[in-house]
């Protein structure tokens, strides 16, 4: 059955102070929106009723005029002595028996509003109030333009949004800087999780922390509580099967070493020296194993100053016959190199790495031990390995070419120790023209 790609294809990383901000930003707009609007609902009512009612009030004034005012108008304007301008408001008086007495300089000749009852209604383009005198002899229009009206809601509202487009950039400013100070005070417990992955497991400290982190790192440390109880139980079980182990073979060893000399009397001596050989292999295999299961469980994942040199002096003098004999060397700096690690856990990778080379640089090959400022290097003039079988090395059960004694886990060892150190292995063939195997500690930095 086909399966969909989206569903296996990795999510998109994103950003949560950027997220927050731009949501936040949307709430920011939409809730000024909001009350822009209802402001210019309550503008728009407030200022019809306050236009209303000036229209209302010059309807009155132009009813109490007297006779002489209205005799007087030339054309039936206004009177003489004003001049036309943009009139936002006009008007029309007129008599009992309708005519035109006397209007504004825009005001058409025609009624703005039909003779009906007084009052305010809609005409047109026209806002009209209409208004009789009590005893019917004039009749009095006032109206202003609907577009005026408009227009002062427009730019009403205009200047509502208009801050708002010049604060936005502001504020996104402003938030950027308030999440990124918020999202600051998280460093401390992003580095207590980042050490996690380089420490043994133990406990985040959750003072000082946010409340809405503590539920998270309360949840790791538990985490990190059931992961402690098994990397304990698994090196507990380690340390036992290895004694457990070394008691049984160290006693096979010994009547194997009794039976070589019974059986050499007895003319069995190649049968019972190939048992002991076989014995040997079994002890050294185990051995292997029990570090490689250590190596697994985390140890070398513990962190404390190394002296590289001192570390190197130990191990070099560990095989004593190779060193009498001039085979194995050691190269020193004047400077003791420190590096951060277990000492342990190096000191089983140096020791493989020094017994590879010589079991498989050959009789006559010398191996060399040099110490640098943050590395360790083991080389040996042997005739090393083709450079494309390198990367295969690395891995369990691997061997070289050469014919020799050993359980392929050496090397494999040696770049997980490497690994959860926070170094790497580094191996180099031919080292000298066509000859030569090389294989190098680098640590990121010295301590």
């Amino acid at each position: 059955m086909p399966t969909d790609p989206s569903a296996t294809r990795p999510a998109a990383p994103w950003a949560l102070e950027a997220r927050l901000r731009s949501r936040l930003l949307l709430m920011l707009v939409g809730l000024w929106l909001a009350g822009a609007l209802v402001a210019l609902i309550g503008l728009r009512e407030g200022t019809g009723a306050v236009l209303d009612s000036a229209l209302a009030e010059t309807a009155q004034r132009l009813l109490v005029l007297p006779e002489a005012a209205l005799d007087n108008a030339e054309d039936y304007t206004v009177a003489g002595g004003m001049r036309e301008d943009d009139e936002y408001v006009i008007y029309q008086v007129f008599d009992a028996a309708g005519h035109l007495r006397l209007r504004s300089h825009k005001a058409p000749q025609a009624p703005l509003a039909p003779t009906a009852a007084d009052g305010m209604s809609d005409h047109g383009r026209w806002r009209v109030h209409t208004l009789t005198r009590v005893d019917g002899q004039r009749r009095v229009h006032v109206a202003e333009s609907q577009a005026r009206r408009g227009q002062v809601l427009w730019t009403s509202g205009l200047w509502l949004i208009a801050p708002l487009l010049a604060l936005l950039p502001i504020a996104a400013l402003v938030l950027h800087l308030v999440l990124r100070a918020g999202f600051r005070t998280l460093e401390r417990a992003r580095l207590a999780l980042a050490e996690l992955s380089a420490h043994e497991p133990r406990h985040v400290s959750v003072n000082d922390m946010p409340l809405e982190l503590q539920p998270l790192l309360e949840t790791v440390n538990s985490l990190m509580a059931r992961v402690q109880m098994l990397v304990d139980a698994e090196r507990a079980f380690t340390a036992r099967t290895a004694h457990e182990l070394r008691t049984p073979l160290a006693a096979a060893r010994a009547q194997a070493q009794r039976l070589l000399k019974d059986a050499t009397e007895a003319g069995f001596g190649d049968k019972a020296q190939m048992l002991l050989r076989q014995l040997d292999r079994i002890t050294t295999l185990a051995t292997r194993l029990l570090q490689l299961a250590r190596i697994e469980s985390g140890v070398a994942l513990r962190r404390e100053p190394v002296d590289l040199a001192l570390l190197c002096r130990v191990l070099v003098d560990e095989f004593a016959q190779a060193r009498r004999t001039g085979k194995l060397t050691l190269e020193l700096p004047e400077i003791a190199p420190m590096v951060q690690g277990d000492v342990d856990a190096l000191g089983i990778a140096l020791r493989n790495l020094i017994d590879n080379a010589l079991k498989h640089a050959g009789a006559a090959a010398r191996v060399s031990v040099r110490v640098g400022p943050s590395c360790v290097s083991v080389t040996d003039n042997g005739p090393g390995v083709a450079t494309e079988e390198l990367a295969r090395l690395v891995r369990p059960f691997e061997r070289g070419t050469v014919v020799a004694d050993g359980s392929g886990l050496g090397l494999s060892m040696v770049e997980m120790i490497a690994r959860q150190s926070g170094a790497r292995l580094e191996l180099r063939s031919p080292v000298q023209g066509t000859s030569g195997f090389e294989a190098t500690i680098r640590f990121a930095a010295a301590a």
